[in-house]
């Protein structure tokens, strides 16, 4: 790899926009003046590095940059929407004096727009202007496609503490188990798939537990009650996610919808929800958004699993090998993953088998580089609730303890190799299969 230096001058206003392979390693030092990445400020002279990533370091007031390494792609922009960015946290900190003052909920944000416009990057933008207010907002993560916090194919509620972190976003400790002190401590539901498509019912039923567990969070926390929460969400623009869009408006009672880069997606917003107490804003997207192909995305979710278990290059992770035998835990999927999804079904024609029907799977050579979702249900499937109700919407709507990787099937022994973050035995029997698949290298 080249360890060529080059200095960038930026006037005020200005971003670097940065793209960095995989197979790369770059670093970025803030000579003088000041910047930002995503809303976090970089200290001085400090190295940051960066693998993998699409970035823009914008300064308000101007600066000096040094890049060492070899990016695919920078170059200056001086056009950037920041302003307009700034002042939507500014109207959203208005709401937030608001609440404090009156102790009320503060705004509850939901962020659509079509794939690769920027949403998670706003998402990450707002709260950390908010975080740089000195409040605890809550962020929603609702893109189940790559997993900003925590595995891909998972919904996640994280009350923020502490500034988003330059270099590792959300960081590993997100997807690790997480100390008392941790300052992201995420609460996941694993709906295994990576996309709202493949089970809008599962789906739904899963943003309507979260929200609930969200809004006991704000009743009980202060803090973040008046913050509020921002959402984002899936690029899904379509009839399904337009029913989607609606579901997550009522459960979360967002009171603030902003629409990125979509004009006709704003229109119909307006014309469908907007309402007393319920406002649209539009919002230009950055012109350093790039579109990421498949095999970017795919790239992506391995990497995200990687850190789940190895953490990253600043904060390294030893994963526990453990023998399990198949008697010992049960491991479940949601519907049957052989059957079309409802939105590919012929018109007029319903599935016989329910969407968030509990099929039990047999160990064996195919679980094999599966990456198994831990759940923190105590009670086996099939059994009865008091009020005489089944457990299947009870069992699915537990939350997360982890995440096990199976390494190695041991068929003629019954029994399996499993990687775990944690060491000795694991806690859970029941253990959710989804689509996720991962060869570790």
């Amino acid at each position: 790899m080249t360890t060529e230096s080059k200095e960038w001058l930026l006037d005020e206003e200005n971003e670097l926009r940065i793209e960095i392979d995989f197979e790369a390693k770059v670093k970025l030092r803030l000579v003088t003046g000041t910047a930002e990445v995503f809303g976090t400020e970089l200290a001085q002279n400090i190295d940051y590095e960066f693998s993998g990533r699409k970035l823009a370091v914008f300064t308000w007031h101007g600066c000096k940059l040094i890049l060492q390494g070899q990016c695919s792609v920078e170059y200056i922009a001086n056009e950037t929407p920041m302003i307009s960015y700034l002042n939507t946290h500014l109207a959203l900190e208005q709401r937030r004096v608001l609440a404090s003052q009156k102790n009320i909920q503060g705004p509850r944000v939901l962020i659509v727009g079509p794939n690769d416009v920027g949403k998670t990057s706003l998402s990450k933008m707002l709260l950390s202007y908010t975080l740089r207010q000195s409040r605890q907002p809550i962020y929603v993560d609702l893109d189940c496609s790559e997993g900003s916090i925590t595995m891909p194919g998972c919904l996640t509620a994280t009350p923020l503490t502490e500034m988003i972190d330059v270099e590792e976003g959300f960081g590993s400790s997100a997807t690790s188990a997480p100390t008392a002190g941790s300052a992201v401590m995420p609460l996941v539901y694993y709906y295994g798939s990576p996309s709202p498509k493949d089970n809008v019912k599962l789906y739904n039923i899963l943003v309507s537990r979260l929200a609930q567990s969200v809004g006991r969070r704000l009743e009980e926390d202060e803090a973040a009650r008046t913050s509020g929460i921002i959402i984002d969400t899936n690029g899904l623009i379509d009839s399904t996610g337009y029913d989607i869009i609606a579901h997550c408006i009522k459960s979360f009672s967002v009171d603030v919808i902003i629409v990125l880069g979509h004009e006709r997606l704003y229109s119909d917003m307006v014309r469908l929800h907007q309402k007393p107490g319920l406002s649209v804003v539009k919002l230009a997207k950055s012109g350093g958004v790039v579109e990421r192909d498949s095999a970017f995305r795919r790239h992506t979710q391995n990497q995200k699993i990687k850190e789940y278990f190895y953490g990253t290059s600043k904060s390294e992770l030893a994963p526990y090998s453990t023998m399990v035998n198949y008697h010992d835990v049960e491991i479940l999927r949601v519907g049957d993953g052989n059957l079309a999804p409802t939105w590919a079904l012929p018109i007029g024609e319903e599935r016989l088998t329910s969407e968030t029907q509990l099929v039990k799977v047999d160990p064996g050579d195919h679980l094999l580089h599966s990456v198994l979702a831990v759940s923190n249900a105590e009670k086996p499937p099939g059994t009865t609730a008091p009020d005489g109700l089944t457990t299947e919407k009870e069992m699915i709507g537990n939350n997360l303890a982890g995440f096990v990787y199976v390494s190695e099937i041991h068929d003629a022994r019954k029994k399996m190799t499993v990687l775990s973050p944690c060491p000795g035995r694991i806690p859970k029997k029941v253990w959710w299969l989804g689509s996720l698949k991962w060869a570790e290298e």
